[in-house]
C-alpha cells in the first residue's frame, strides 16, 4: 500500500506557500502520495469548517498515513485525528500550539476544546514536534507544551523563526528527514 502524506498549513496560508511545495516534491520522488490541502477560507479560519474539509479530503485513514501540520494546521490535525478510531502511522507538528495565543486571538476557537491526548498518543505510534527557539509568531513554549501533551519527540532548531517565506524558508529538510525515519 501507497504510504500518503496529509499535509495541513496554517492561517493565512495555502498549499503553495513556504516549504509545502518543495518537500510535497521530494516526498513524491520518493514514491509517497502527497495531498497539500488549501484549507478553505484560510483569511478567517473556523474549526468547524477545516474539520469538515478535512473529513472530505481524507477517506479512510490508514497505518500508512503520516499527518504533518504547520502553525494552525497543528490543532486543525489534532482534532480531525482525535475523531478518527484507527492508527495512522505518524505525526509531525511544526510551530504547533493547543492553547490560546496572546498575540492571536482571533484563532482561540480552535483551542477551545483540548483534544483526548490519551486516544491520539494510541493511535499514533511516532509523533514529532518541531520549533524554532525564535519563532515569533508561537512561542515555542506553547510547541514544547504540545510536545509535552502528545508525549512526542520534541526538535528545537535556531533561524528559522515560524519557518514561513517571508523568513526565507522554502525548504524543511527537518521535516523530510523525520519522514524518513518514520516511513523506515
Amino acid at each position: 500500500m501507497q504510504k500518503r502524506v496529509f499535509i495541513t498549513h496554517g492561517y493565512t496560508a495555502n498549499s503553495q506557500k513556504h516549504w509545502f511545495p518543495w518537500l510535497k516534491v521530494r516526498l513524491e520522488n520518493e514514491g509517497f502520495s502527497v495531498k497539500v490541502f488549501d484549507m478553505p477560507e484560510a483569511d478567517k479560519p473556523n474549526p468547524a469548517i477545516w474539520l469538515a474539509h478535512h473529513r472530505a479530503n481524507i477517506p479512510n485513514v490508514s497505518p500508512q498515513d503520516i499527518f504533518i501540520g504547520h502553525s494552525l494546521g497543528c490543532i486543525a490535525t489534532l482534532r480531525f485525528l482525535a475523531q478518527q478510531n484507527r492508527p495512522v502511522g505518524g505525526l509531525i507538528l511544526v510551530a504547533g500550539f493547543d492553547q490560546a495565543l496572546p498575540n492571536l486571538p482571533e484563532l482561540n476557537d480552535f483551542t477551545a476544546q483540548q483534544p483526548d491526548y490519551a486516544a491520539l498518543i494510541r493511535r499514533i505510534p511516532q509523533r514529532t514536534v518541531i520549533a524554532s527557539l525564535d519563532d515569533n509568531v508561537v512561542n515555542p513554549a506553547f510547541s514544547e507544551q504540545l510536545a509535552a501533551n502528545l508525549q512526542a519527540k520534541y526538535i528545537t532548531t535556531q533561524g528559522y523563526k515560524h519557518f514561513t517565506e517571508h523568513y526565507g524558508v522554502t525548504q524543511l529538510p527537518l521535516v523530510y528527514d523525520e519522514i524518513m525515519t518514520f516511513a523506515r
